[in-house]
């Protein structure tokens, strides 16, 4: 597991814990203070999509009314700490997940040292938090604008029963019809999900299918829907010898889970680490569904 990775279970684990299900808030001068983590394995040169937790006192917030203002600094060689290259705003993307997060997009023009200078709300006033950013020239996961890689995982006809093809205990058989090859030859649109509902270490693969499969009962006549479980069967053991399918290990994915919109021509058009909404990924299908090239940011 990538340290950030690590850092937003932690946040999970304690949030658990302490009972952070309940609305959490910022609303007394003697709040502690708010330490934001960026909940991301990699970013790379271009437009990227900042997910970010919050963690006050040892306990994850979970606050839709909370709006994050972002200015972002190139700190690498030639960089000016004092001078924002991008500004943006985190708005709240933590509906039906175990902790909060909230959702920035940005455009990252360079590899190299960032720093995001966040600005939190409370009542007491205005907080202000700095935090690193290391963006890569190159995603080790495939990048918007590549080719889907034609994986052949496994499907519903090459096992006696679901439950040897995902952790999942609500399966819907619709998402384990065909391999990724066969969604490409098809020539139709895919999203495709790489997650472990039963195994997640984040807590939010299940979350995840679940707004996939409303989004599946919406846009399944237009857009393909694949989940590739992330262990091979027996997952428990697999999990505990960190053994991966080769579909995850053809996409090179080090962290789980990971989503990936998949247009007719068998191009990336977006992609999302971790944790995702529904009103944060509908509009993306929708426009996948109809041929547009998906802008993801709101």
């Amino acid at each position: 597991m990538q340290p950030h990775f690590r850092i937003l279970l932690v946040l999970l684990v304690v949030g658990l814990m302490t009972g952070c299900g309940n609305q959490t808030t910022v609303n007394t001068p003697e709040a502690a203070p708010v330490a934001p983590v960026i909940a991301a394995s990699e970013l790379v040169i271009g437009l990227n999509r900042l997910p970010f937790g919050l963690l006050q006192g040892g306990v994850p917030l979970n606050d839709p009314n909370l709006q994050l203002d972002i200015k972002l600094y190139y700190v690498g060689p030639g960089g000016d700490r004092s001078t924002p290259v991008a500004t943006t705003q985190a708005i709240y993307r933590g509906q039906g997940l175990p902790v909060g997060l909230y959702v920035a997009y940005a455009n990252l023009d360079r590899a190299g040292g960032w720093e995001a200078e966040i600005t939190i709300p409370q009542a007491s006033g205005p907080q202000v938090s700095r935090i690193r950013l290391d963006v890569s020239e190159r995603a080790f996961a495939p990048m918007v604008g590549d080719k889907a890689i034609p994986s052949r995982n496994l499907t519903a006809g090459d096992v006696p029963s679901l439950d040897q093809l995902t952790s999942d205990p609500r399966p819907d058989p619709d998402f384990y019809r065909m391999t990724i090859a066969d969604a490409l030859a098809s020539g139709k649109p895919f999203v495709v999900s790489f997650a472990t509902p039963g195994y997640c270490q984040t807590a939010v693969c299940a979350p995840n299918m679940a707004v996939l499969k409303q989004l599946k009962n919406e846009f399944g006549d237009r857009v393909n829907f694949i989940h590739v479980e992330v262990y091979p069967y027996p997952f428990g053991e697999s999990f505990q010898q960190a053994r991966l399918v080769p579909a995850m290990q053809e996409w090179n994915l080090r962290t789980e889970p990971w989503t990936f919109l998949v247009d007719g021509n068998g191009v990336i058009q977006a992609r999302y680490e971790g944790g995702i909404t529904f009103d944060e990924l509908r509009p993306a299908i929708a426009q996948l569904a109809t041929g547009q090239t998906v802008n993801p940011m709101p």
